[in-house]
């Protein structure tokens, strides 16, 4: 059995072979560990945003994309991972930045002339944009750009699908690859304080700003279907370890119609849609699934998210995949901590299928390599089916 059959009969809630194993990004050191070399895998800010762009002052955007996407797949090789869930197109004229001091850098749009400050922080290898004129100006600006965007008609010509297609080619015969697609919600930028605000005080000019960006996420998403991607996954969070951004009354206004035009059009290619999200939404997982939702990633232990009571519950309508814990047991160790967990959670949402293995969100900068290559050796041990209680 390949890992594509293995996933798909997770996805259709049987038992396969053994537990499939998913995982969202793999950051350094880990990657590094594992290649033996330096590389472009994974989501800190060395990668996303230091080396992204220098590519892109210094003319080198195009090898900077070709060398990321061989760096993840020869990753994802070499751990002989089930899933890639992370194929998506680049601009096909991307907006060059400038340099304004060390890590730090602007964006201009030209049409609009709203601007963006981004930073990479070496000390915690992030990078984050830290101001804009969404946050200087507010609904203002907001209106300003909804403008903009109602005005053009989307083109797939905006974008190249190259990585895509590489993704397919090179993974897709034995593994699930997957596209990525999701509703733009503004509660994660740096303006996010305008978005919830335009919640209560504009919704129509927030209603406006999210069909925008949808009519552009529905266009690529197709056009990736087209490709051959076996699955889409949706990557923004929706709450911190309290509870959601918003209330779930707020979800079923703005989000959850548009996931289902995301997750309806997933289906009409006969493929499953998984929604990652960081923090406690136990109070969004009923209207997760009424949206279409096919699994759910991440399942944060440290917030209150108990990955034995959601299968219960909600284990016959939902594909759980998670939640070896990255916050505690995968930085801290010792390894037998970590075989412990692995076990556990295996034992608590494996049995019957509807089950991916991974940790409770990436492997992030400060996962030690050993500790994670533990989880996987476990993993492969105690996922055999049937499970072993």
């Amino acid at each position: 059995m390949n890992s594509k059959e293995r996933v798909k009969l997770a996805f259709n809630h049987q038992e396969a072979d053994r537990v499939p194993i998913f995982e969202l990004t793999i950051d350094n050191p880990t990657a590094k560990q594992v290649l033996g070399r330096d590389n472009l895998c994974g989501f800190g800010g060395t990668v996303r945003g230091l080396k992204h762009n220098e590519a892109l002052i210094n003319g080198r955007i195009d090898a900077y994309h070709q060398q990321r996407v061989a760096d993840e797949i020869a990753l994802w090789k070499a751990l002989d991972l089930d899933v890639y869930p992370n194929a998506y197109p680049v601009p096909a004229k991307p907006l060059i930045p400038q340099k304004i001091k060390p890590h730090t850098w602007l964006f201009t749009d030209p049409v609009t002339g709203q601007w963006s400050i981004t930073k990479y922080s070496p000390e915690s290898d992030t990078y984050d944009q830290v101001n804009s004129t969404l946050r200087q100006d507010g609904l203002n600006a907001l209106r300003t750009q909804t403008e903009a965007l109602e005005a053009v008609t989307p083109s797939l010509a905006d974008w190249d699908f190259t990585p895509v297609e590489t993704f397919v080619r090179e993974l897709g015969k034995d593994r699930f690859v997957m596209g990525v697609a999701d509703v733009e919600i503004g509660s994660t930028w740096d303006w996010a304080e305008h978005f919830l605000m335009g919640l209560i005080l504009e919704p129509d000019l927030i209603h406006r700003y999210l069909d925008a960006r949808l009519r552009i996420t529905l266009l690529i998403l197709e056009e990736m279907l087209k490709l051959g991607v076996d699955g889409v996954h949706g990557g923004y969070d929706w709450a911190s370890a309290r509870g959601p951004m918003f209330s779930p009354k707020h979800f079923d206004l703005f989000v959850f119609p548009r996931l289902k035009q995301i997750t309806d059009l997933c289906h009409q290619y006969g493929v499953p849609y998984v929604k990652h999200t960081d923090g406690n939404v136990n109070k969004l997982l009923d209207g997760m699934i009424k949206a279409g939702v096919d699994g759910f990633q991440a399942i944060e232990p440290g917030a209150n998210m108990d990955i034995a009571h959601i299968k219960q519950v909600y284990g016959d309508r939902l594909t759980l995949i998670g939640n070896v814990d990255c916050a505690t047991v995968l930085v801290d160790g010792p390894i037998e901590a970590v075989r412990a967990q692995t076990r556990e959670v295996i034992q608590a949402a494996a049995p019957g299928g509807g089950y991916l293995l991974s940790t409770s969100n990436s492997v992030h900068p400060g996962v030690k390599p050993e500790f994670y290559l533990a989880m996987l050796e476990t993993a492969r041990e105690a996922g055999k089916y049937p499970i072993q209680l």
